[in-house]
């Protein structure tokens, strides 16, 4: 099979998206232009409700007949249901550090386990990663969609400093070590799923230099 150009595939999946009061996005090596003729397509649609298990089960089926019908690989390691849609308010609170909340102050643990990966705390971080790294806008609310990219950036920045060992807000390189890799080695998907390092260190320069009143002010719990 002679794969399709990467556009091509994009513009079938933003066709998918279930609700346009949402958006949709495509992220991972189909952001960045670094994906093999079979890499999977990693998404993420919102919508302003839930889906119930019928449409949710039909989007994954959509979804994955994508895949087939280009000859893309599937990566099922995280579950379709827990990856694939989300809400304008999980969307929220994923940008505003509800998934990082359990270990806040600490360098947050990655079991890469399906019994941690079906969890809302990593779904919430998850959606956080996706905002915050190389994606493409495949259509929506792009209002939303500005809205809560912002966010997630000034968040970046909020929770590089909880992560640093001293006081004050940190530096741009100190912000993005602290994201990049874990004091005890972990990077990429061992550790917050950051593999772009020009991004990461633009989305921490906006995020320090933007003090919107709606940051996330959360108390570290060390």
């Amino acid at each position: 099979m002679t794969p399709a150009p990467a556009p091509t595939i994009l513009l079938e999946a933003a066709d998918l998206l279930p609700d346009t009061g949402g958006y949709a996005l495509a992220y991972g090596s189909h952001a960045t232009d670094t994906h093999q003729p079979t890499s999977d397509l990693d998404l993420l649609y919102t919508g302003r409700y839930p889906l119930d298990d019928a449409d949710l089960t039909a989007l994954t089926a959509a979804v994955v007949a994508l895949h087939h019908r280009h000859g893309l690989a599937l990566d099922e390691e995280v579950p379709y249901p827990v990856k694939l849609y989300a809400t304008g308010d999980q969307i929220d609170q994923a940008a505003a550090l509800t998934g990082f909340q359990p270990s806040w102050g600490t360098p947050p643990p990655t079991v890469r386990e399906t019994w941690f990966l079906s969890t809302e705390t990593f779904r919430l971080r998850l959606i956080f990663n996706v905002l915050t790294s190389p994606h493409v806008f495949l259509g929506g609310n792009i209002t939303a969609y500005h809205r809560q990219v912002r966010c997630a950036e000034r968040s970046a920045a909020v929770l590089a400093q909880s992560l640093t060992t001293h006081d004050g807000p940190p530096t741009l390189q100190e912000a993005w070590a602290a994201l990049w890799q874990a004091p005890d080695g972990r990077t990429g998907k061992d550790y917050l799923g950051y593999l772009v390092a020009p991004h990461l260190l633009s989305v921490l320069t906006r995020g320090l230099t933007d003090h919107h009143p709606t940051t996330p002010r959360l108390q570290p719990s060390r």
